[in-house]
């Protein structure tokens, strides 16, 4: 049986798994943070923040690695909170924050936003950098019918391009830029509605903050039933999730763990019912 450690504790490990795939199996659902992984996309590694540090024997020298697609390897001693790795966590999610609107309390995704959760998760109290240049006065885009983009809440984490080009293959979102200057632009950097955009809402579900979201706020916490269906719109099947709140339908979504859909719905099965 081939093994990896997890401090210093052997794991089977499965030919071909990543350290975050290995860390989950073992560890549960949410081993390590992350922010530029999704279920129903491919490895990345563009956020950093699943480091875990690697030594290739007990006690030695260790390398951080970002765990979301790097292969585990047989007798590697993988740390996932390590001291260094700890700080390196912190001080990422501290740097995205310099470049973050800090409206929490009245932002949309309060309580399931992937970057507060993060935040909280490495322990951020303040931030130690000074106020510097920042992205803070972008406009909101809304200009389609059902999708609306606020930009300066965009943390460059790619899902959202990521969603548009692997699962719906549209290829709408794209990265403009370089550096400091980078940003999400849709079709040839016009507005959402001048776009190509086909309003499936893969990018709505993919993206971990509100940077990109509909005008059904279909990602707030305000339903409080959930409740597994089918779409009958036609007869691929696509699993739905409908949130509800006194009957009225609030959200739909697509379930990750659906064999026939995997995280994803058209147009008819995510807005059609609302």
């Amino acid at each position: 049986m081939k093994v990896a450690y997890i401090d210093n504790q052997p794991y089977e490990l499965v030919e071909g798994e990543t350290q975050l795939e290995f860390l989950r199996r073992h560890l549960g659902p949410y081993p390590v943070p992350t922010l530029c992984d999704a279920p129903n996309l491919d490895p990345f590694g563009s956020c950093r923040v699943c480091s875990v540090d690697v030594a290739l024997e007990k006690g030695g020298k260790t390398k951080a690695l970002a765990s979301c697609h790097t292969p585990v390897a047989e007798g590697q001693y993988i740390y996932p909170d390590s001291d260094n790795i700890q700080r390196l966590r912190k001080n990422i999610v501290e740097l995205v924050l310099t470049d973050h609107p800090l409206d929490c309390l009245t932002c949309e995704v309060n309580g399931n936003c992937a970057l507060q959760s993060v935040a909280y998760k490495v322990g951020i109290r303040d931030v130690r950098y000074p106020e510097g240049k920042n992205h803070l006065d972008r406009e909101k885009d809304l200009s389609h019918a059902y999708l609306t983009s606020d930009l300066s809440k965009c943390i460059n984490c790619y899902r959202c391009v990521r969603a548009c080009d692997e699962i719906q293959g549209q290829f709408v979102l794209s990265v403009a830029g370089r550096g400091f200057d980078s940003k999400i632009i849709m079709g040839m950097d016009v507005n959402f509605a001048e776009s190509d955009c086909v309003s499936c809402g893969a990018c709505v579900q993919a993206c971990p903050t509100s940077a990109i979201s509909d005008i059904f706020e279909s990602k707030n916490l305000v339903s409080r039933y959930k409740t597994r269906t089918i779409c009958t719109y036609c007869g691929v099947g696509c699993n739905l999730e409908v949130a509800t709140l006194n009957g009225e339908i609030k959200s739909i979504s697509a379930p990750y763990d659906a064999e026939v859909n995997q995280g994803h719905t058209c147009l008819k099965g995510r807005y059609a019912f609302s």
